[in-house]
């Protein structure tokens, strides 16, 4: 099974699984907030049609700090002509140690 595990640091959008490949067959995504203060994630599928993004959100939350947020259910899509993407904000996400941590089995 492969595994997919990313650090996230600081306010920003992340790709986790790019369109066009077969990377969306998945059984669950953790979300683990290593900081020191709370976060907000939205974590949605993105489809870009022309010039006109088509989201879809799975979660759109804010994770405490040391808390972990463990999504087991419905996870997988198409990703042919889906990708999984990630932003976060309202954070302090340290460079230097406190990430928020996304394992994707």
């Amino acid at each position: 099974m492969q595994r997919r595990l990313y650090n996230i640091t600081g306010n920003t959008t992340t790709t986790l699984i790019p369109s066009g490949g077969s990377g969306g067959s998945i059984s669950s995504i953790s979300l683990a907030n290593a900081s020191a203060a709370s976060v907000d994630v939205d974590l949605f599928l993105d489809e870009l049609k022309e010039v006109v993004a088509n989201r879809a959100h799975i979660v759109k939350t804010n994770i405490p700090a040391g808390v972990t947020l463990l999504l087991d259910e419905m996870v997988s899509f198409d990703s042919s002509v889906l990708s999984l993407k990630i932003t976060t904000s309202n954070g302090t996400l340290d460079v230097a140690g406190s990430p928020l941590s996304i394992i994707i089995r």
